[in-house]
């Protein structure tokens, strides 16, 4: 038998699956998880408890039965949640085998074996029926699909697939729904994460610019998203262009669509300056009325005196395609477009609405420069760090000759540009030094004389 695990390549910050035999550790795949630090996050538990009770309790008054489905049921907690909350019957699907016979083993010893029942499958390969993995459809549905994009690990998809054949209409949801913030902001640091900027070298011949080609500075990168604590990125690093707003919401209790779609709003900046970046979060309702409530909104928005710290859901930081110009108070339209997995952004001027809605392309965006694909955004960080650029020239101008001839072993580095204006007899189109720079596209233990055209390094 063959499973496959995913692995995020550190590279393209996307997830792979690789595929491991039946003798695998698969506890390895548990420990890289972030089930720890979900079973940990009280108040996500103590929400979730809450809207659970709460959605039986509304099933129960109605003198039905409270039959739940619980997607993604990991350990089996909400399922087990929902079982101590009065809950006739829980329908457990966990599609990792290792973990959903590890929910077998905790639903058996809390005393729920007879209350709950874990299927190990995708959700859209349940049956229902008499012969089915379920009796009949569920009339509560709990769920948590999300990241810290919300939709990044299919939640749309999944509840479009349970809304058409797994619950009953009109089912009660928890959560019940989801939004999506947004805010406008200028940022120098995070813009650094996305382009590279040009780099000043002071040499003997006067101060030399490295430059990054064109495509690279038009490239409007990839759509994946940047998560980072916002909490730990102090308020000097970035600048507020607009206020907080609703960018869009989900009600999961209603038939959700997952084709792609895009929505808009409208901003009037509350200061001029550059927009550069979109940063996101989310919360949910546990409840219809909106009273359990769970957010992921920063310290800026929202004191974070009583949250709990969690890294399973952070915020998101979205790139723009370029950098634009917003004046206070000149209206601006923010477009959120998003296909299943994933969500990007576009900005643009206040014209005639239907102007703007031609305007709107749900297509993703794609690298055309490579170099978002070559490099991942702590690395467009270092190369962008000045601090980082002046040790090393600081170090190569102390070993540098004027017939030094240099090897550097990188992928997309500046170093061999640095060598050359700081003296480097020998060592990219874009800085016109193809005739000095020779890039060998060879592994480092295959190289041989011939590749160095028997110079010595």
């Amino acid at each position: 038998m063959k499973i496959f695990c995913g692995r995020a390549n550190p590279t393209t910050g996307t997830m792979e699956w690789l595929e491991e035999d039946e003798n695998y550790d698969y506890h390895q795949e548990i420990a890289r998880s972030r089930y720890a630090d979900m079973l940990h996050d009280k108040d996500r538990n103590v929400k979730y408890y809450q809207g659970i009770r709460a959605a039986v309790r509304r099933v129960k008054e109605r003198g039905e039965k409270a039959i739940v489905l619980d997607i993604g049921t990991g350990t089996g907690l909400l399922s087990m949640m929902a079982a101590s909350a009065g809950a006739d019957f829980c329908y457990a699907v966990e599609v990792f085998k290792p973990m959903a016979n590890a929910a077998v083993k905790i639903v058996e010893k809390n005393g729920f074996r007879d209350k709950i029942k874990v299927i190990n499958k995708h959700s859209t390969e349940v049956t229902v029926g008499p012969d089915g993995d379920m009796q009949c459809r569920a009339n509560i549905l709990v769920t948590e699909l999300f990241d810290t994009e919300l939709i990044g690990e299919g939640a749309l998809p999944t509840y479009e697939h349970a809304h058409k054949y797994l619950v009953q209409e009109g089912c009660e949801a928890v959560p019940h729904r989801a939004t999506v913030y947004v805010q406008l902001v200028e940022s120098k640091r995070m813009w650094s994460w996305n382009k590279l900027f040009p780099v000043h070298v002071e040499a003997e011949d006067g101060e030399k610019i490295i430059v990054s080609p064109s495509e690279m500075d038009n490239c409007p990168g990839v759509p994946s998203v940047c998560d980072i604590q916002l909490n730990q990125m102090p308020s000097s690093d970035f600048t507020i262009l607009s206020d907080v707003v609703t960018m869009f919401s989900v009600d999961f209790s209603k038939p959700v669509r997952s084709a792609s779609t895009y929505y808009k709003v409208q901003l009037e900046p509350v200061k001029s300056g550059k927009a550069q970046i979109v940063l996101s979060w989310w919360d949910i309702d546990m409840d219809p009325s909106g009273m359990i409530n769970c957010t992921m909104a920063p310290y800026w928005v929202k004191s974070t005196s009583a949250f709990q710290w969690r890294d399973h859901w952070m915020q998101c930081v979205y790139f723009l395609p370029n950098e634009q110009p917003v004046l206070q108070g000149e209206k601006v339209y923010l477009t959120a477009c998003r296909d299943e997995y994933s969500v990007w952004y576009k900005l643009q001027k206040a014209r005639g609405e239907e102007e703007n809605k031609a305007d709107v392309r749900v297509e993703s965006p794609v690298c055309r420069c490579q170099a978002h694909l070559l490099w991942n955004r702590p690395r467009f960080g270092e190369l962008n760090d000045k601090n980082r650029t002046r040790q090393y020239i600081n170090s190569l101008m102390k070993v540098l000759k004027t017939d030094s001839v240099c090897l550097c072993v990188s992928d997309g580095s500046l170093l061999p540009v640095l060598a050359y204006y700081l003296g480097a007899k020998q060592i990219f189109k874009a800085n016109h030094l193809e005739d000095k720079i020779k890039i060998i596209e060879a592994r480092p233990e295959l190289l041989t004389s011939s590749h160095l055209e028997d110079k010595k390094v």
